[in-house]
């Protein structure tokens, strides 16, 4: 992905691009959306006990949502390889010009981590575990049925979730730091409004 950002002096940052795309904004706040349910969602099936109906009902929804979010994301790594990004101004410090760029690069890369491992967790559980999304499109099974392996996904699958919302916390607190510390637009300019 092109993530290249031009750092200008301020003066000259009024002459670039002020903000995302509508497109790439939409995309940002729907899937900030949708991951941050995701993840409630995720912490609620694997700690409270219900009937089996009910959590079946969930794990569905979550594999529904959880494809979705990865055909958004895909989506929208697409079409940040043809997006001009806005300029970072001037007062941000290499550091975190280089922070932004791994920590985006890394909420990608998780958000696809988590629909593999998902999948794959699913895919090879030894239990007849359907993978049925939006209620009826049945997902095949290219997994053939491994236990090792389906444990295996399901720790990094939890694991994994808890780095992303590790993740999201420091992305959301540089986000408010640069709007309400640094009083820059880098919070503006994906604001959907």
């Amino acid at each position: 992905m092109n993530y290249d950002r031009q750092i200008l002096p301020a003066n000259e940052a009024s002459l670039m691009q002020q903000r995302w795309p509508l497109v790439m904004r939409g995309l940002h706040w729907l899937l900030a959306a949708l991951i941050l349910f995701m993840l409630g969602l995720g912490l609620y099936m694997v700690q409270i006990e219900q009937e089996p109906g009910r959590k079946f009902e969930l794990y569905q929804w979550h594999k529904t949502i959880g494809a979705f979010v990865f055909a958004l994301t895909a989506l929208r790594a697409l079409c940040r390889i043809f997006t001009h990004a806005p300029a970072h101004p001037a007062t941000m410090s290499a550091f975190e010009h280089h922070a932004s760029r791994i920590a985006h690069v890394l909420i990608y890369g998780l958000s696809f981590a988590m629909g593999v491992t998902g999948y794959v967790m699913i895919s090879s559980s030894p239990l007849p575990l359907p993978i049925e999304l939006f209620d009826g499109v049945h997902v095949p099974n290219l997994v053939a049925p491994d236990y090792a392996l389906s444990e295996a996904m399901k720790a990094l699958h939890h694991r994994l979730a808890y780095l992303f919302i590790g993740l999201l916390v420091v992305h959301v607190l540089a986000a408010l730091k640069h709007h309400f510390w640094d009083r820059d637009d880098i919070l503006r300019q994906m604001l959907p409004f």
